[in-house]
């Protein structure tokens, strides 16, 4: 009897483990030649990323340290990560690129797996992320969040604190939003973008090459 309840409770766990796991496909990104092939890659919650190292020495570490293939190492190599949760994943190779999409960069778009758009998906907080690409010419896409309906101003800063351009003005509903800066009539250099919503203040530096 006890044998009996005992495989009952492993079919139960089991059952339950099956109904949340992902349907998980894995996508193959190339490491050669000072860079990864795609650079740019848009897979959906769940699924993993296989980079294979072809040539030289090279590793994968994400700009927030959340994955990593570890120190730089020699081809050949393979390193699988998933990822369970949505949203911009940019990462380097240690050696010869760096945070912010400089050098030989690339970056994992995790959209989820709810129908609907993404602007709609409900945020968990205010956040402003890292545009991509960074360095960018002449354009870049700028994401942020915000948890609630708020006022929110985007706006463009050169170095000395000259305003440069207002991205948005007006009030948002809660969600996630892209948005597009074009710099083509600008000078290259460094530039501030800063999002203000609510109490929220945050700046991120990106640079822009002419």
């Amino acid at each position: 009897m006890r044998k009996k309840t005992n495989l009952l409770i492993s079919l139960l766990v089991a059952l339950m483990l099956s109904g949340v796991s992902f349907s998980q496909t894995t996508h193959d990104v190339t490491v050669s030649n000072f860079s990864f092939s795609p650079a740019e890659l848009t897979i959906t919650v769940g699924d993993a990323v296989r980079w294979t190292n072809v040539s030289g020495t090279h590793n994968v570490l994400a700009d927030n340290g959340s994955f990593t293939s570890g120190p730089a190492a020699p081809a050949p190599w393979e390193y699988t990560h998933t990822f369970t949760a949505a949203g911009n994943n940019p990462y380097y190779c240690e050696p010869h690129g760096g945070p912010g999409g400089s050098g030989m960069a690339g970056v994992i778009i995790v959209q989820n797996t709810v129908s609907v758009p993404e602007d709609k998906l409900i945020a968990d907080m205010f956040e402003l992320y890292q545009n991509y690409p960074n360095p960018f010419n002449p354009s870049t896409k700028i994401n942020f969040a915000i948890p609630n309906a708020s006022f929110v101003n985007l706006k463009v800063y050169d170095v000395i604190g000259n305003e440069i351009a207002t991205l948005v003005s007006e009030e948002k509903q809660a969600g996630n939003y892209e948005i597009d800066f074009n710099a083509a009539a600008l000078s290259g250099g460094i530039y501030f973008y800063q999002l203000r919503a609510d109490n929220f203040v945050e700046t991120r530096k990106m640079t822009l090459l002419k």
